[in-house]
């Protein structure tokens, strides 16, 4: 799909503004063209329903996902000497970025992806596979840890990657709630993270 800017940029916008706020079922095109300051017809030149509106939104946010997450490579080198700290740390990535609109983008439509998980079959199978892409992510780079010998071959790779991941979602959930989110700020997440910190360490020779 083309790029974001002008009306149709202002459009997106005020979509996922709204629908994360008050639910997509909620938004009619009246209500963004009105916010927006546009006619509704003026909508239609750019998408051809608030489906699509939405279907772009989802293409956006898979384009996207993975733009902060460290590359197997990158982690592959720091399993090698880091701690267990730094390595947990290092999984628990977010959106932060230096373009603020992006960032503030995802954390929106984060939102409306979680309110739409039970009633999209779209919202649904893209949770699941960012869910399943993750949690292989994570045991590749345990598994590696494990073949050069830093981490105890009869720890439990899958089971410690789903307890990571699914902390990781915690921490997603959130982050729509709040923009200024950051990675740790909550005591329930300190105590996650720290006893994964403390997991990891008994497996690391």
């Amino acid at each position: 799909m083309n790029e974001l800017s002008g009306t149709k940029e202002l459009i997106f916008d005020t979509f996922i503004e709204m629908s994360s706020a008050i639910g997509y079922e909620n938004v009619t095109m009246r209500d963004i063209a009105e916010k927006v300051g546009i006619k509704v017809a003026s909508i239609y030149n750019h998408f051809e329903s608030k489906q699509t509106i939405l279907e772009f939104v989802y293409d956006f946010y898979s384009r996207h996902f993975y733009d902060n997450r460290k590359s197997v490579e990158f982690m592959k080198k720091l399993i090698e000497t880091a701690s267990a700290e730094e390595i947990i740390l290092a999984f628990a990535r977010t959106y932060e970025t230096e373009d603020q609109k992006k960032y503030v983008r995802m954390i929106l439509i984060t939102k409306i992806v979680y309110m739409r998980l039970y009633q999209d079959s779209i919202a649904n199978a893209m949770f699941a596979e960012f869910y399943d892409n993750d949690n292989e992510h994570v045991v590749t780079i345990l598994q590696y840890g494990v073949e050069i010998g830093r981490i105890n071959p009869d720890f439990d790779l899958g089971t410690f990657a789903e307890i990571l991941i699914g902390t990781i979602v915690m921490m997603g959930i959130r982050a729509f709630a709040e923009i200024d989110y950051k990675v740790g700020q909550l005591e329930q997440e300190k105590r996650l993270l720290a006893m994964l910190t403390r997991l990891l360490q008994t497996a690391l020779n």
